[in-house]
């Protein structure tokens, strides 16, 4: 063998054995156990839109109800623009305008993201809400107004070509901190500038007529309003479809879809649309009437929503950005199998009406639910796995929201505990993996979910060839009965006048002689099932990545891989010994030195 020869054989050899796959179970990548806080993973920045869902802490707790509790969302708010020349540390700035953010040397809101996301290097999306103040500046300082352009021709291009360029002055900053950073830029809705008795003064009154070019004659109307609203977002999507890092939530008429216009019902009118390019519907809802002045936060007051409203937009940010960025890419996506395969036991009681978990009577419950997993391919190494359950009802204190019962534990099986329908005996059957998962969520109500995260062993016992089981339970009793009821394979998501729920609200109302007084308002809104309506059914369901093996058997490389360091080096030693060898050899005499 030349040296040529063995110079190949060696590098060949260096390849398979650093890069070939492995299934052995100890050298998987598998889930991680993230038992401390949870780690940032969003900014809010903007204005006074950005400013309310951060004071309301919304979005971590929607990101708890889409099983993302380990995600979190940051904020730092001021209630009221400071102007000019202030020094302070927060980016969520009620009042604010995309021309202020891009005036860096008057104001401090691009420098304040920049040092937060620099200081929290795991945050990889912004959430922007900016540019509705520029427009509802009016006639009389610079912003849009009815038929801007009859007064100067191509007015309103030229206006929302400036927002455009001071709000992407503040994206691409943001962007250029990290590259893995991206923008994800929030919509508003339909206002209502018919406010309650005695308020109109405050904003909504001169508000109207600075919107319109002629306000004796043609005051701008509720329509026009709707017209305005869209024809900003419409102009925002724009932005979003040219740039690959920047996004866009369209939530304009959800309002309308969640709670009706006063004419329809909810969830009859439809709901705006959340694909891109086109995010159709866009508008949602009915563009003819404003939103209902009951989802508005205080009296008077023509842009805010409340916190419910709030609660909502954050839930279609969520569904249609935030939980697939969490979720990332998924192989293959399995739902429980319900029937007797799903469902509890105490040890003296089985029941398959759902997965409850918890305890009763100082008696602890332990949940089945089983899935078909052998779709996966023959030989593949199982690299992450996450079970996702959707609460039902339940009763006391939610155990994983309190440490009542201890720290939750997931078991699982290759095949079934016993039988595949649950019996009484799963309770304490043996598991092929034990405490094999990481829990995160409160499941604190109804359709909030758990997500588990499975370890290591929990991948090596999924079934590749059939049924896998699972099994949930806590390891000690408390007080209070505290139970969680997930949805089993069976369950179905609520339609119709079903899905429809009563809200009550405490609102104040200004009195003719000037005392306001507080009132309780009664109204219907559509119940989000929230990770139920995102997948189309509220079941569990198990998210599966894996790899196939190539190259090498299965047999050999499960050899192969606890030592392949050593195997590496060992190669490499014979394989220089030869060389050597056939160096000297071929190593000419010193006669034929020249």
């Amino acid at each position: 063998m030349t040296r040529k020869h063995l110079t190949i054989l060696l590098i060949m050899l260096s390849i398979t054995l650093l890069f070939s796959p492995v299934v052995n179970a100890q050298d998987t990548l598998g889930a991680s156990c993230v038992t401390n806080d949870a780690i940032p993973r969003a900014l809010i920045a903007g204005d006074s839109w950005a400013q309310y869902m951060w004071d309301d802490g919304s979005h971590n707790d929607i990101f708890d109800k889409f099983g993302q509790a380990d995600k979190e969302m940051i904020g730092r708010s001021l209630n009221a623009d400071p102007g000019p020349g202030y020094q302070g540390d927060e980016y969520a700035i009620s009042g604010s305008e995309a021309r202020q953010w891009a005036d860096t040397t008057s104001y401090p809101w691009i420098a304040n993201v920049v040092a937060e996301l620099t200081a929290n290097p795991t945050i990889d999306t912004v959430l922007l809400s900016i540019g509705g103040n520029d427009v509802l500046a009016g006639k009389s300082d610079g912003g849009y107004y009815k038929e801007m352009d009859l007064d100067i021709a191509g007015s309103e291009a030229a206006l929302f070509a400036t927002i455009e360029q001071n709000t992407l002055s503040a994206v691409h900053t943001f962007q250029s901190v990290d590259p893995s950073i991206d923008v994800l830029l929030s919509s508003y809705d339909f206002p209502n500038f018919d406010v309650e008795f005695g308020t109109c003064w405050i904003y909504a009154c001169p508000k109207r007529r600075d919107l319109s070019r002629d306000p004796d004659n043609a005051l701008i109307t509720n329509a026009e309003l709707n017209g305005m609203i869209a024809t900003v977002e419409n102009t925002r999507k724009g932005w979003a479809n040219a740039d690959a890092r920047l996004h866009y939530d369209n939530s304009v008429g959800l309002m309308h879809h969640a709670y009706g216009d006063g004419d329809s019902d909810p969830g009859v009118l439809p709901k705006p649309g959340t694909t891109p390019p086109t995010y159709d519907p866009l508008p949602g809802g009915n563009p003819q009437r404003p939103t209902r002045r009951a989802q508005f936060r205080i009296f008077g007051d023509p842009i805010h929503l409340d916190y419910d409203g709030y609660q909502y937009k954050i839930t279609q940010q969520t569904e249609a950005y935030f939980f697939p960025k969490f979720r990332g890419e998924v192989m293959q996506t399995f739902f429980s199998q319900g029937g007797l395969n799903d469902g509890w036991t105490d040890g003296a009681t089985v029941s398959n009406s759902d997965i409850s978990v918890g305890e009763n009577g100082d008696v602890l419950r332990a949940g089945l639910v089983s899935f078909d997993t052998s779709a996966i391919p023959t030989g593949a190494a199982v690299t992450s796995a996450s079970l996702y359950l959707i609460r039902g009802s339940g009763s006391g204190t939610s155990p994983f929201e309190s440490v009542e019962l201890g720290l939750p534990t997931l078991d699982v099986t290759t095949g079934s505990f016993g039988q595949p329908a649950v019996e009484t005996s799963d309770l304490t059957e043996a598991a092929t993996a034990t405490d094999a998962g990481c829990f995160q969520g409160t499941a604190k109500d109804a359709f909030y979910a758990v997500r588990v995260d499975l370890t290591a062993a929990g991948l090596a016992a999924i079934n590749t060839a059939g049924l896998t089981q699972f099994r949930l339970t806590f390891p000690q009793t408390g007080s209070g009965n505290p139970t969680v009821n997930f949805l089993d394979g069976d369950g179905t998501l609520l339609r119709g006048s079903d899905r429809l729920i009563e809200v009550t609200k405490t609102i104040q109302v200004l009195q003719s002689d000037g005392s306001i007084t507080e009132e309780t308002i009664s109204y219907l809104a559509i119940q989000h099932q929230g990770l139920g309506d995102l997948m189309g059914t509220t079941a569990p369901f198990l998210d599966v990545n894996y790899t196939v093996p190539t190259a090498v058997t299965l047999a050999s490389r499960s050899v192969m891989a606890p030592n392949r360091l050593l195997l590496f080096l060992l190669a490499g030693s014979v394989v220089s010994l030869l060389l050597l060898g056939a160096a000297v050899r071929d190593k000419p005499s010193k006669d034929t030195i020249s």
